[in-house]
Parts: C-alpha cells; sequence; structure tokens
C-alpha cells in the first residue's frame, strides 16, 4: 500500500494522458471499475490519472477504468448487476445496500477487512453511513460519498432589502420573515422569490424529520396518520399562499427550461440546495456574495437534521468464483478509500467524500466547504423499506402534486397516500408467503 501512495503522490500531478498506461501487460489481471467521469468531462482527466497511477505501481493488476454520464451510469449498473455481468467495482446508492447483499450480488467487506485488518480505517467513515452498508452484522460496501442538504442564501439580496447576515434564519418563523423581505413582484409576475418549501432540494420527508416525525414507523409501517404530519404539508402550502400555484411553478420552471438554477441564477435569495450547488456555483464563475447555513427548524422542539444520501463502493459477485478478480478489486478499493486519493477525487469531482479526514484536509482554507462538513455531522439517510423502496419519490410524488394544486386537503393526500403505502405492503408480504 505504501508503495501504492508514494507513486501517487509523486506522479499523479505531473502525468499527461499520452503517457498512461494503457496498455494491459500480459499476464496482468484485468480489474474492472466503472465510474461517473466519462471522457469530455471536467474530472476525467484527473479521474484517469488515478487509475493510471495505480496501474503503474504494480504489476499484477490492471484496472480498466469505464465512465459514464451521471444518468447513464444509473440505467447501465442496474442492469449488469442484475444480469450478473456487473464489473469488479462500482459506484451505487448506499441507502439500499441492502438488497444487493441479500440478493448474493456483493461480496463482503468485512471477510476482506479480517484478512487484511491493516488495509482501511473503518474509523474514518460516518457511523451512520456505515450503518446503511451493513446487512446480517457485515458490511457489503464501503461509504464512497457523502451528501449535505444546506440553506444557501444571496447575502447580496440580502443587502439590497436592508438585511444583514445577523438575520440569517435558523426558524421557520425566521425564515418566512426574511422571505417576504426578499420577494420583488411586478405586474403580477414574480421576479425574485425570497423562499419557496417546494424549490430545490426541499423535501417533506426533511420537514418531517425537522418535526420529529418520520414516514414510517421502526417496524417500517406506514404513519402519515396524525394533524401534525397535516400540520407540516400546510406550512409548506401556505408559505407563498399570496400566489398561485401556477405563478410559483412558472416561476421555477422558466428557470429550470434555461438550465439555470434559480439560486445560481440569482432569481431566489434563500434555497434548500446539497452540497452539488457550491460546485456548480463555483465552476460557473458567479461573482455574487452567498453564504449557507444549517435549514431552519421548527420553531417548537425542532430537531437540526437534513437529508443526506450518497454514494457506496461495491465489490460485485457475478457468482463466477473469480478469486483473483476479487482480490484485485479489493487492492484497488484499499487505494481509493486512502487519505490521499480520497482527497484527490474531492478535488477532481467536487464531492465530499466519505474519509473524513481526507475532507477536512481538504477544506483548509475554504469556509464554504468547511461549514459544509459540518452540516454533515447532522445528516441522515432515508430509510430502506422493501415493499416500496421508490416511496419517498415516484411513490409520493403523485398525491404531492395534488396537494400543492389544491385538488386534495392534507388530510386527504395523507390518507390517500398511507392507503397506497399499506397496499404495497400487504401485497409485498403476500408475495413472500
Amino acid at each position: 500500500m505504501k508503495k501504492i501512495l508514494v507513486a501517487l503522490l509523486l506522479g499523479v500531478l505531473s502525468l499527461s494522458l499520452l503517457g498512461c498506461k494503457d496498455t494491459v501487460p500480459t499476464d496482468a489481471i484485468v480489474i474492472d471499475f466503472w465510474h461517473m467521469s466519462p471522457v469530455g468531462s471536467e474530472s476525467y482527466s484527473r479521474t484517469k490519472q488515478m487509475i493510471t497511477a495505480f496501474n503503474e505501481s504494480q504489476d499484477t493488476y490492471f484496472v480498466k477504468g469505464t465512465g459514464f454520464s451521471f444518468w447513464d451510469y444509473w440505467d447501465k449498473i442496474n442492469v449488469a448487476v442484475s444480469s450478473r455481468t456487473a464489473p469488479d467495482l462500482g459506484l451505487s446508492t448506499i441507502d439500499d445496500v441492502v438488497s444487493r447483499a441479500e440478493a448474493g450480488v456483493l461480496y463482503n467487506i468485512s471477510d476482506l477487512m479480517s484478512a487484511d485488518p491493516t488495509g482501511i480505517d473503518i474509523n474514518q467513515f460516518y457511523e451512520a453511513q456505515l450503518q446503511f452498508a451493513t446487512y446480517d452484522s457485515s458490511l457489503y460496501a464501503l461509504p464512497f460519498t457523502a451528501t449535505t442538504r444546506v440553506l444557501y442564501y444571496n447575502l447580496d439580496m440580502f443587502e439590497e432589502a436592508g438585511l444583514t447576515e445577523a438575520d440569517v434564519p435558523h426558524t421557520w418563523s425566521e425564515l418566512y420573515a426574511v422571505s417576504k423581505q426578499l420577494d420583488i413582484v411586478e405586474d403580477g409576475t414574480i421576479e425574485q422569490l425570497g423562499f419557496d418549501p417546494t424549490y430545490g432540494n426541499a423535501t417533506y420527508h426533511g420537514f418531517l424529520w425537522q418535526s420529529g416525525l418520520d414516514f414510517f414507523d421502526q417496524d417500517l409501517n406506514p404513519t402519515l396518520n396524525t394533524q401534525a404530519y397535516a400540520d407540516v404539508l400546510d406550512w409548506i402550502r401556505n408559505f407563498n399562499s399570496e400566489y398561485s400555484r401556477d405563478q410559483l411553478t412558472s416561476f421555477g420552471a422558466a428557470n429550470t427550461m434555461l438550465g439555470i438554477n434559480p439560486f445560481a441564477g440569482e432569481r431566489v435569495g434563500m434555497m434548500i440546495e446539497t452540497d452539488g450547488l457550491y460546485q456548480t456555483i463555483k465552476e460557473s464563475g458567479a461573482t455574487f456574495n452567498y453564504g449557507i447555513t444549517y435549514i431552519p427548524i421548527p420553531d417548537e422542539n425542532g430537531v437540526r437534521v437534513n437529508w443526506g444520501s450518497g454514494f457506496s463502493i461495491e465489490m460485485y459477485d457475478n457468482g463466477d468464483n473469480d478469486t483473483a478478480s476479487q482480490q484485485g478489486a479489493w487492492e484497488f478499493l484499499k487505494y481509493l478509500m486512502s487519505f490521499d486519493v480520497q482527497k484527490e477525487l474531492s478535488q477532481a469531482n467536487g464531492w465530499i467524500m466519505a474519509n473524513k479526514a481526507a475532507m477536512d484536509s481538504a477544506a483548509e482554507g475554504n469556509p464554504i466547504l468547511q461549514r459544509m462538513l459540518e452540516e454533515v455531522q447532522y445528516a441522515k439517510d432515508k430509510v430502506y423499506v422493501p415493499y416500496a423502496p421508490s416511496w419517498h419519490g415516484n411513490d409520493w410524488q403523485s398525491y404531492y402534486t395534488a396537494f400543492l394544486n389544491g385538488e386534495t386537503t392534507a388530510l386527504e393526500c395523507l390518507a390517500q397516500a398511507r392507503a397506497y403505502y399499506l397496499e404495497k405492503q400487504e401485497n409485498y408480504n403476500a408475495t413472500r408467503g
């Protein structure tokens, strides 16, 4: 391992693509690694260099990296895993690792760590993420990235409205008061919006968590059956009740059609978004002043929490008993999860990587990124529900949209959604005997 890291440190920044070791040595064992840095992407060159540094550090294994765009990647990996033609190593979503472990398509990482106890320092990862990667008391994946959601606020808009950073909201009532001071409407058209609870990466389940509530109980039975759940829904719809839903939708859609994030485009004063927006603003060369803080919480007994999903990195078992490739994938996995490479990956992709020490080092001198890492401590992922794996997305969205459009009341919306989840649960249990 030391040999690999020395090779990286001495060579990765000076390598050119022309000097890459692209020819597979005759006796090398080829390791397939799928990633999200395709040719032409900002991160391709540095990802290629890291793979090359590993290949040039030893002669036993040759890692063949294949990059796909973000959306293409998920289609490719899902088909490959289900057909048992997956790469030796790839990325997936950490919240549903258990589904793949249960299906027997992942290698047991705990077994590999036991045989190689100095290979990976498990203490460098977030405990919450490790729990999601655990099935039957063993790790079947490792956390690769961490994600957090925060409140972005435009300080230039604050100044124009006579506000300062001291006015940044931390409760729902403060959020409403500040938001209304940032709204600008001309001739019935929204020109600037302070905040909307349905824009960006704001979610109903996220607001529920802040209220001490959840979609499911500890036994994964659907909840949504008290007035408290309806109160959160009504707060969302009533936040900008002076505007029609058509006005709000049109304002948001106008930015989306142009490929512009409403906050990055300086149309919205405050927005809940992921750490990815920081990278978007940075790459666009935007010059406006902004900051981030934790998502404002309910005034009474509010919980500081945000939805923090992330990628896992997994070793795929295609059932071919290829122990040589398995060992090679393990060696490359150790390399990818090391301090230096995790730090380099963060700089290459703009991601928050799972290695905490590496990210602390990468964030030195960067107040926005340091603030982002603070909020990762308060992040939690959505629970995996076997009978409704898309409970937060497609399963919920139609009911939520109908409510926002005024077609149902909060209680009607929740009752219909709960009945749907109960039906899915019943059908799932019936098929499992």
